[in-house]
């Protein structure tokens, strides 16, 4: 079986909280509003100025064939009643929120009563699809732990380090002249190379690399232990073929992806702010190549059981050259650096080469966001952009590789995404399980923001720009057109993209004009969620056989009367229920409202 893991990295600026994500979870804002905001959907006001609302107001609506029926309810709209139904039509409840604090459940809208509909009371072990266009499946059992088709465990950021002694520059860095490798020092150049000895990615000592395959722009290092001459990989050991395809497979790839995301940077910073740059062509022995270091990364390869956990990482400690530096600092490789995990390289051979796509962007992200323009992508963002960069990637990787599927692509993240996005919002948490629904969710977002909202060239936007986490989204619509979308108008389209299978979805194929850019060619595959079998065989006929948790037609939906809690920039979907008459009415609480959610009444074509 196939597999992708997510990844681990360390890429944003020192001396800060690594999981500085998109949305900060860690704060509980039950009825706080942190901005005012008025909008109008189809005739219905809302408006959000005050914490709390408890005045009452009813509206009336008329559903239209042949337009998309989506309906904002106001904080203080305690009751709507819409006509022009006709029997049979499936309505829906959707709640975002568009701020970085979370709203707890007992802050959050829901359905009290209706007439004229058959309520539901969610989605359950039983699937049902409706022939319309939106559709609806689900499964109420749990899974007996966490999400297990991911083998890692440790997902989290790397280690933070801050050294109070090292913020001067330092006058004692030794300028050397870097060694250029060709294919005839394969096998025979070696190299001291500081790699983690532990599963927290805590400790580092040197270790002897050899050098096993020599790319146009990257060095592939396998550590000592971890080779075999032999023509058969296995274990722990990768043999000269993995290198050498690893280093086609990254050299295919290097262009394609820089000419999206931006360069990464060629300088060493010898403070920690990042503001005394020197150059590496003559500070690193390698120069301004990449390096691509294999080994049993967290030395936790377990022999009787054949696994190992982390795929890779990039660790931003690599750019640091301080002399006077202690902590983490001092074991910096000095150049441009990531890292890969035998194991996996033998295992799962094709899910690395996407796996490269995705830490040498976080490279890049360092380079551009942290190195140029003095910023802290936050992991969310950060992972979302590398989860974009294997999407992108897709179609290069099928060519290089035939056995290369959308198993070993962050497609296969999806069904984790239809049985949790409501868990998680735009923001990245650490501890297991929410870390896997964070990967899934973020790159979920992304992945429907590119193919809706401008395809590559929307992505090159946002890698690029002077903005970071949403600003950064926001900005780069802006720049081609969108200048007053907010998050609010996002998620409200999001909502209707995750209940609604036709062309304005995940499904949208886009042109060949939106997947060209400079003269490079991408991919941005429909996505069908209420089909993910048909994309994953390999995920559903192996990991998913045996459980039907994750066997969803589509994101969950709960119940008309749930109030379930809204994550930062996080969305709920709920089936109110089916109509049995031409007119009906819906009724809501109106007491103990957080006006920062966002509310709306779906109804199907």
């Amino acid at each position: 079986m196939k597999k992708t893991f997510f990844l681990i990295v360390s890429s944003v600026f020192i001396l800060t909280a690594c999981d500085n994500s998109i949305a900060s979870s860690g704060s509980v804002s039950s009825n706080t509003t942190t901005s005012t905001a008025t909008s109008t959907s189809s005739g219905i006001k809302s408006t959000g100025s005050s914490a709390t609302s408890s005045a009452s107001e009813a509206s009336s609506l008329t559903y239209k064939s042949g337009s998309t029926n989506i309906f904002e309810i106001s904080s203080s709209t305690s009751s709507v009643t819409i006509s022009g139904l006709s029997s049979g039509k499936t309505i829906y409840f959707t709640k975002t929120n568009p701020t970085s604090s979370t709203i707890s459940s007992s802050f959050t809208r829901y359905v009290s009563s209706a007439t004229g509909i058959s309520l539901s009371s969610g989605d359950s072990s039983s699937s049902s699809t409706s022939s319309s266009g939106i559709k609806s499946t689900g499964t109420s059992s749990t899974p007996s732990g966490p999400h297990h088709c991911i083998s890692l465990s440790l997902n989290t950021s790397l280690p933070q380090f801050s050294d109070s002694s090292s913020r001067a520059a330092s006058s004692s860095i030794t300028e050397v002249t870097p060694t250029v490798y060709t294919q005839s020092d394969i096998g025979k150049a070696t190299k001291s190379i500081y790699v983690d000895q532990d599963e927290d990615i805590s400790r580092f000592a040197s270790e002897t690399a050899t050098l096993r395959a020599v790319g146009d722009y990257c060095y592939v290092w396998v550590v000592s232990d971890n080779w075999t001459s032999s023509s058969t990989a296995s274990g722990e050991k990768i043999n000269s073929e993995i290198a050498r395809n690893i280093a086609n497979n990254f050299d295919e790839m290097y262009l394609k992806i820089r000419n999206v995301f931006g360069e990464e940077s060629d300088n060493l910073s010898t403070n920690t702010s990042l503001t005394s740059l020197v150059s590496m062509e003559n500070y690193s022995d390698t120069g301004t190549i990449v390096n691509i270091v294999i080994y049993d990364i967290g030395k936790d390869y377990d022999a009787g059981t054949n696994s190992g956990s982390v795929v890779g990482y990039f660790y931003a400690k690599d750019y640091f050259y301080l002399s006077n530096g202690n902590s983490v600092y001092k074991y910096s490789n000095k150049g441009k650096y990531f890292y890969v995990d035998a194991y996996f390289a033998v295992s799962y051979t094709s899910t690395v080469y996407s796996t490269l796509a995705h830490e040498f962007q976080h490279m890049i992200d360092f380079g551009v966001k942290s190195i140029e323009n003095g910023l802290s992508s936050g992991t969310a963002h950060n992972e979302m952009k590398s989860m974009l960069c294997e999407d992108i990637m897709y179609g290069t990787l099928c060519g290089l590789d035939s056995d290369f599927s959308e198993d070993d692509s962050p497609i296969s993240r999806l069904p984790m995404f239809n049985r949790h996005y409501m868990d998680i919002g735009l923001e990245y948490k650490s501890s297991s399980p929410e870390v896997y629904y964070s990967y899934a969710n973020n790159y979920a977002f992304g992945a429907w923001l590119l193919r809706n909202k401008g395809g590559i060239a929307l992505l090159n936007e946002i890698a690029t720009n002077s903005r970071t986490d949403e600003e950064s989204i926001l900005a780069a619509l802006s720049s081609m057109g969108a200048s007053s979308t907010t998050m609010e108008d996002l998620l409200k389209n999001y909502t209707l993209a995750c209940l609604i299978s036709g062309d304005d979805g995940f499904n949208n194929e886009l042109s060949s004009s939106e997947l060209t850019l400079n003269g490079y060619e991408y991919t941005l595959n429909p996505i069908d969620l209420w089909n993910l079998a048909s994309a994953l065989p390999e995920t559903y006929s192996s990991y998913y056989s045996s459980t039907n948790y994750y066997k969803f037609d589509g994101p969950y939906l709960y119940g008309y009367n749930k109030q379930a809690e809204l994550r930062p920039y996080g969305i709920t979907l709920q089936k109110v229920g089916t109509a049995t008459a031409s007119e009906v009415t819906i009724n809501f609480n109106t007491t103990n409202i957080s006006t920062n959610q966002r509310a709306y009444i779906v109804i199907e074509e």
